[in-house]
């Protein structure tokens, strides 16, 4: 159940990310136009797109001269310090990416048959081991909810994955679910800064019953078992060119600077009764205190030198405790050791900062379940970081856990409790979900289709119905602009597990939800969500909360008076659907902010894009939706929009028809 079965198929290798960075306005808030800009301009924030809208903003400058600037190094000032100013790239640092995940290399390391049985070299008498050494490859591609800002919601796709012995046996292979990252954490490596020192949880599904699927692994063929589960974390994304200088020469030459990470995977049994599919269920353990001391000299993201643990999830089942550990220690990443470009695994072991024990208390009385020995990185890796402890012999440890209201955590002999178990574990299959504005506030566009939205929850590892679960606070943020996001506003304080959320979709735009119990602690406390949606995406709450976030895509145009028949399911477009319409209607924003999408074909240029209208009509299917063919890679084209590029289509195809 929830990876915590057997056997587990453990990975270890590196990935290629290539993401599209012009749209992400990170710089929103931090740093603005200087005087020379004069008004109106002058002061306003840096940021390439306004995601409500879906539209490029360009200060007033023609297409080319846009494009031209956010390539090249600019003068802005930091927000706040008059005179204290910075040399910034407007697109970051891979405007031509392309959205696009790639395994460079990856192979199983670890096949994990029952609590104490990791086996790490082929073993003739046990046929699974032939596994070891098999290669995984996949292709996909991903893209964020909210683009400004990225919330904890970066969807990724999986296109096709394979899993093949060395002898060329397919093991697995087929298309996956949707993931969403999540538990961001910006304290996985204590000599590492910025997104270089963060990881993230994913997990996938592969069902058997899904077209094209391939489950060749013996233990995998019981009937009980309806796919395979595929949790991995990402992990020290390195840039290959991080100077203005090198970025600005790559985009001379219109090239990619994608970003290399580390990749920590298993694969375990879904069985046919799970109905979360999106994360780990069980027991939740998190740290919301940053109290762990990082090696001096060291540079991080903790503030003072001090970091947090991330979540663990835990299965208590029998005489087993399992505890799903894959993001929760932090690393060490020696760059001495590593030289310029790709570090090499084995350069990036655990921070060791001292012993820690699972322990289990009641309130009268604890027992000692194990010692975790995070600190043995390559054992760790072996294992896929599932610890498993058999309490067979711990008799303590039995009667502990015999009172329904024992807890775990994870004890330091310095710095006392490092997690502990939280009361309530909020978990969604809808992380990231999207609608249309004017459209249903109840059904979201998630795996491909529609479907409600809503939450399970779990206490002390069972799921609690709606009669048993307390009151819930349904908190929402308004997450967009970034520099000036929403405050948490209380939609409902009496919801109920299973209960669909109700989202007014009047507005478009980027809306987070997060979850608390009703009347625990008082609002200052950490059981309430911070004020600020800007507190909200820091740590702890950023790596510990439970969040759905919403994209509400733009429809506050009304476009029917460019079609024939505006009454018809697939309108087709009048005499005044020109090009320059859909062109500055739809057009335009991937033109200026995602330049892989010309590598195909011109999105400014009439002449380009109108034999390739066929194909437009193909690849904004909705079916596709799940595909790396659908366009555009960042699902943010609103229903509205999209039937006005299709109804343009239809003309250019109609015209061409009838000569």
């Amino acid at each position: 159940m929830s990876l915590f079965d057997y056997p587990r198929i453990n990975i270890k290798g590196t990935i290629q990310l290539s993401p599209g960075t012009a749209n992400n306005d990170d710089y929103a808030g931090a740093y603005v136009l200087p005087d020379t800009w004069g008004p109106p301009l002058a002061g306003e924030t840096l940021a390439l797109i306004d995601s409500k809208t879906v539209t490029a903003r360009t200060y007033g400058m023609s297409d080319a001269d846009f494009i031209a600037w956010v390539q090249k190094a600019q003068t802005f000032v930091r927000a706040g310090q008059p005179g204290q100013t910075a040399q910034i790239i407007p697109a970051e640092w891979n405007y031509y990416g392309a959205m696009d995940s790639n395994i460079i290399a990856a192979t199983v390391i670890g096949v994990q048959t029952a609590p104490h049985t990791v086996y790490t070299t082929p073993t003739a008498s046990v046929p699974l081991t032939a596994m070891l050494g098999s290669q995984l490859t996949f292709s996909g591609h991903f893209t964020d909810v909210n683009s400004e800002g990225s919330p904890p919601a970066t969807q990724f796709f999986i296109d096709q994955l394979d899993l093949k012995q060395p002898d060329g046996a397919v093991l697995l292979s087929g298309t996956l679910s949707k993931g969403a990252c999540q538990w961001l954490n910006f304290y996985r490596n204590v000599n590492l800064t910025a997104d270089a020192g963060a990881g993230g949880y994913v997990y996938h599904v592969m069902h058997k019953s899904q077209p094209g699927t391939t489950i060749n692994i013996l233990p995998y063929q019981d009937t009980q078992i309806s796919g395979v589960i595929f949790r991995y974390y990402l992990y020290r994304p390195l840039q290959g060119t991080t100077s203005n200088a090198g970025i600005e020469a790559i985009y001379e030459h219109q090239q990619t600077n994608p970003t290399t990470l580390e990749i920590i995977g298993t694969f375990a049994p879904l069985y046919e009764y799970e109905t979360i599919l999106t994360t780990p269920t069980g027991r939740l353990m998190v740290s919301n205190t940053t109290n762990i001391s990082t090696p001096a000299g060291s540079h991080n993201n903790g503030a003072n030198g001090k970091i947090a643990l991330a979540p663990a999830v835990l299965r208590s089942h029998g005489d087993v405790i399992s505890a799903d550990f894959v993001g929760t220690f932090p690393d060490y990443f020696h760059a001495a050791d590593a030289g310029s470009g790709t570090a090499p695994v084995g350069v990036n072991p655990k921070y060791d900062f001292g012993p820690v024990s699972l322990v289990v208390s009641n309130g009268t009385s604890s027992a000692e379940i194990g010692v975790v020995d995070y600190a043995n990185t390559v054992a760790g890796d072996q294992k896929g970081w599932v610890f498993d402890f058999d309490i067979a012999s711990n008799q303590e440890a039995q009667h502990v856990l015999s009172d329904p209201h024992a807890t775990f955590t994870l004890v330091h002999a310095t710095y006392g409790n490092v997690l502990e178990e939280t009361d309530y574990y909020f978990v969604s299959n809808q992380q990231a979900i999207y609608t249309e504005q004017f459209g249903s506030g109840t059904e979201f566009l998630n795996q491909g289709t529609t479907e409600p939205a809503t939450i399970s929850v779990y206490h002390r590892g069972q799921e609690l119905s709606a009669v048993a679960c307390p009151p819930i606070t349904l908190w929402q943020y308004r997450s967009i602009p970034l520099q000036a996001p929403g405050d948490a506003e209380a939609l409902s304080t009496h919801f109920k597990p299973g209960e669909p959320i109700v989202v007014n979709t009047s507005q478009p735009g980027n809306f987070l939800f997060t979850f608390s119990i009703s009347g625990m602690g008082t609002p200052a406390s950490t059981e309430y969500p911070p004020r600020s949606y800007s507190t909200f995406m820091n740590p702890p709450f950023i790596t510990n909360a439970p969040s759905i976030s919403l994209r509400i895509l733009p429809n506050d145009e009304d476009f029917s008076h460019y079609y024939v028949d505006p009454s018809a399911a697939e309108p087709v477009g009048n005499a005044l659907l020109t090009f320059d319409v859909v062109y500055d209607k739809v057009l335009r924003t991937y033109y200026l902010l995602y330049p892989a999408m010309n590598k195909v074909f011109a999105l400014n240029s009439e002449q380009a894009v109108t034999p390739m209208a066929d194909a437009i009509l193909r690849v904004t299917e909705p079916a596709l939706w799940m595909s790396i063919d659908y366009m555009p890679r960042t699902r943010d084209m609103s229903a509205s929009r999209r039937t006005l590029l299709r109804a343009w289509c239809r003309k250019v195809l109609s015209a061409g028809r009838s000569l």
